[in-house]
C-alpha cells in the first residue's frame, strides 16, 4: 500500500467501526451492562445486567491490549499466555503487515502507543476481519485496556 492507499484504508476503517460501534450499542446495549467476563477457553465475552443475569454473549477475536500507564500496544497473539484457540484467530491480525506494508502489525514486543493509536490498530483490524465491532474491556489484574473484535452476539432468554 502506497500512503494515500493507507490513508484511505485508515479513513474508511475508522469510519466503519464507528458505524458498527454505534450497532453494536443500539442493538445489543454495549456499553451498558453492569459487568463482562471474558471465557478464555471458548473466545467468549460475556455480559450481564443489572440483577447479575447474563444476557449476552459474544464470540471475540482477541486483538490486544493497551496500557495507559506504560503507554504500550501489545498484540494478543504475542502473548505466550494466550489460550491456542484465541490464538489462531489473533494470528490474522499479521496478515495486515503485508497488506499495509507496516511491520507494527508483525511486532511481537509491545511497542509505544497512545488510545488514539490503540483504537486505530483495533479499527484496521475489525476491518480486516470482518467483524461486527470491537469491545474495550478495562482489566484491572493487568492493568490494560483489552481490544476484542467482535465476531458474533448471542442475545441469552
Amino acid at each position: 500500500m502506497n500512503d494515500d492507499e493507507f490513508e484511505l484504508f485508515l479513513t474508511s476503517a475508522n469510519a466503519e467501526l464507528k458505524e458498527k460501534q454505534a450497532h453494536l450499542t443500539d442493538t445489543y446495549g454495549f456499553g451498558s451492562h453492569k459487568r463482562w467476563m471474558f471465557e478464555n477457553d471458548k473466545a467468549k465475552l460475556q455480559f450481564f445486567n443489572h440483577d447479575d443475569k447474563l444476557v449476552l454473549e459474544a464470540d471475540i477475536i482477541d486483538i490486544g491490549s493497551y496500557s495507559p500507564s506504560a503507554k504500550t500496544w501489545k498484540w494478543a497473539w504475542a502473548y505466550e499466555s494466550i489460550h491456542p484457540l484465541l490464538k489462531v484467530d489473533s494470528l490474522r491480525i499479521r496478515e495486515l503487515e503485508e497488506i499495509t506494508d507496516l511491520v507494527v502489525f508483525g511486532e511481537k514486543e509491545p511497542f509505544e502507543a497512545d488510545e488514539y493509536l490503540a483504537w486505530e490498530l483495533a479499527a484496521m483490524t475489525v476491518k480486516h476481519l470482518d467483524a461486527m465491532g470491537c469491545y474495550r474491556a478495562f482489566s484491572s489484574a493487568r492493568n490494560v485496556n483489552m481490544f476484542f473484535a467482535i465476531t458474533a452476539v448471542h442475545v441469552i432468554n
